[in-house]
């Protein structure tokens, strides 16, 4: 009896474990869910509204637009050998990137004459000496305090792939969107950081950051506080702008760090104001072209946009054989090799045709000696 119904009551078993496993699994997660952790608070709750408001941007090198308003304001100025017209190299850059919090909370300079507002507490610099490579025009000496021999007297190291990886690293540290903010950026600037880039094969090292020339904006804002206001032009200098806004002439011109606490001084003046205007007139730095037409030193890999930004500007229209100037193309010698004649390539056949001949000749002459025949 038992061995008839022992199929029947191993199935009766499996079905019991299975109703209790099933049980005993609800009856945990039950008893789980009814023990709610506590509320704990998040620390982003405890970050000013502006920090929150930041978004996630592009990594360093995409070529996407901006996610909502820029974060950081990375003021630049670079001095250099001369005027764009002699291919100028750069001897000093600084760099001096700002959240866009410490704009928001400047003080609004109050007077017809207000005060120089002090710059944020928190800021993070790069300022750097590079040897040039070249001499300096006598100009940028006088007016700089730099020349070739005092570089290379302090053992100034050239503008190389480290130290454009050094840019991108300070880049990188700082709260995404970034824009570079430079007086007389789109002119100078922006188009010399370019051809020291190019120069390298890192010409687009640079592209995740959005670029705006101060110029434009002072413009702007002043044209916007006074529209009525008739009277001689205005210089838009650095210098001339300083002593408009504040009465006197900013101090350490012409050094890299005094133009770029002075320009930063000047955007304190309308801090808002400038903010909106840099988020709508913000244009990706991979826009800038640079300066002169520059080729990648040697043992570097460029990527094909500096190869493009490496070809001189006054012979990138014109990539096809000079044909029909006067002048005759090359004839290339023969090569070498076992595929380079045509020649060559007949010896095998014919070495086999005469191979035929002579064995059939040979074949027909032991014919007629052969007796009988």
């Amino acid at each position: 009896m038992l061995g008839r119904d022992r199929p029947g009551l191993l199935t009766a078993g499996r079905a019991s474990l299975r109703t209790a496993y099933r049980r005993l699994t609800l009856c945990f997660t039950s008893r789980h869910c009814c023990q709610q952790e506590p509320a704990r608070l998040h620390p982003e709750s405890l970050l000013p509204d502006c920090y929150l408001a930041q978004r996630q941007a592009p990594i360093m090198g995409s070529q996407a637009p901006a996610q909502g308003p820029v974060q950081t304001l990375i003021f630049l100025d670079l001095e250099a050998t001369g005027l764009p017209s002699s291919q100028p190299k750069v001897t000093e850059l600084c760099l001096l990137a700002v959240h866009r919090c410490a704009l928001e909370s400047s003080p609004t300079p109050q007077g017809q004459r207000p005060t120089v507002p002090p710059p944020p507490r928190v800021v993070d610099k790069l300022s750097l000496c590079v040897a040039p490579g070249k001499a300096c025009s006598p100009e940028a000496s006088k007016i700089t305090g730099l020349s070739t021999a005092v570089l290379a007297a302090h053992g100034r190291q050239r503008f190389d792939a480290d130290l454009a990886n050094l840019l991108q690293a300070f880049l990188r540290r700082q709260p995404q969107p970034w824009c570079l903010v430079a007086h007389n950026g789109d002119r100078y600037d922006f188009p010399l950081l370019q051809a020291e880039l190019a120069v390298l094969g890192l010409a687009s090292i640079l592209d995740g950051a959005f670029c705006v020339d101060s110029i434009a904006a002072l413009k702007a804002l002043e044209q916007a506080a006074s529209p009525s206001e008739h009277g001689p032009r205005k210089s838009y200098s650095l210098g001339s702008i300083y002593t408009r806004l504040y009465g006197q002439a900013p101090p350490d011109s012409h050094m890299a760090e005094g133009d770029v606490l002075a320009l930063l001084s000047i955007c304190q003046w309308r801090p808002q104001a400038l903010l909106q205007w840099v988020d709508a007139n913000a244009r990706p730095f991979s826009t800038v072209k640079p300066m002169y037409g520059v080729t990648a030193s040697a043992g570097t890999n460029p990527t094909p946009s500096a190869t493009t930004a490496t070809i001189p500007l006054a012979r990138a229209r014109d990539t096809s054989p000079n044909i029909g100037r006067g002048r005759k193309p090359k004839t290339l010698p023969p090569m070498e090799g076992p595929e380079a004649s045509p020649r060559e390539g007949l010896l095998a056949p014919l070495g086999l045709l005469a191979f035929l001949t002579l064995a059939i000749a040979t074949l027909y002459g032991l014919s007629l000696a052969t007796p009988g025949q």
